[in-house]
């Protein structure tokens, strides 16, 4: 199989999350409902027309890879250039293209158990992820050179924080144009 127009096949082990865990008990999910939210963003390489993928590398893409399989029966799919974001080549994380992943920071992360005005925080957002806040954990090569730094704090801007799960870790998939700026660990932040 050969494939064209720097398009990329890959494959999923499955389609979707079907079963969530919580508190030890194992509850079977509705995919039909929010279909896109339990779709398997992680598939193999089977064919790459691109330098940075080779087959067997396993990659993290878009959700839409659900709208573009292949008849081939299983989990075929093709993705565009910009649908995948990292990739795992042996022990190797690599994040490709403009793509970078922030880890979510909580509002007990930044020391936050009361507001400005001295109104106190509920211990529910001491676990909850603030907003715009993160820290850079793997970045691609666009954003080394740019003097962004594994472990800068950063503040992204509004709305571009993806959740994707990468090896067992959720991350913010974002792209580099969406970082505005690092942020002093010691800095007030005002959320």
């Amino acid at each position: 199989m050969n494939s064209y127009n720097g398009r990329t096949i890959v494959e999923r082990e499955k389609r979707h999350k079907d079963k969530l865990m919580v508190g030890g008990v194992e509850f079977q999910l509705d995919v039909a409902f929010r279909k896109y939210w339990h779709t398997v963003q992680m598939a193999s390489v089977i064919v790459a027309n691109r330098d940075d993928l080779e087959p067997q590398d396993i990659v993290w893409v878009h959700h839409f890879v659900e709208e573009q399989g292949l008849p081939f029966g299983g989990n075929i799919a093709y993705l565009e250039y910009n649908q995948i974001y990292c990739r795992k080549r042996g022990k190797e994380l690599e994040t490709l293209g403009n793509f970078i992943l922030v880890e979510p920071i909580t509002y007990g992360e930044l020391g936050m158990t009361r507001t400005e005005s001295g109104l106190r925080l509920s211990t529910k957002n001491d676990t909850d992820n603030a907003e715009r806040i993160g820290v850079a954990r793997l970045l691609s090569d666009k954003a080394k050179a740019a003097g962004l730094k594994d472990g800068d704090r950063v503040l992204f801007n509004v709305n571009c924080e993806y959740e994707i799960e990468v090896d067992g870790k959720v991350y913010y998939r974002m792209e580099l144009r969406d970082i505005i700026c690092t942020v002093d660990p010691d800095q007030k932040i005002n959320v």
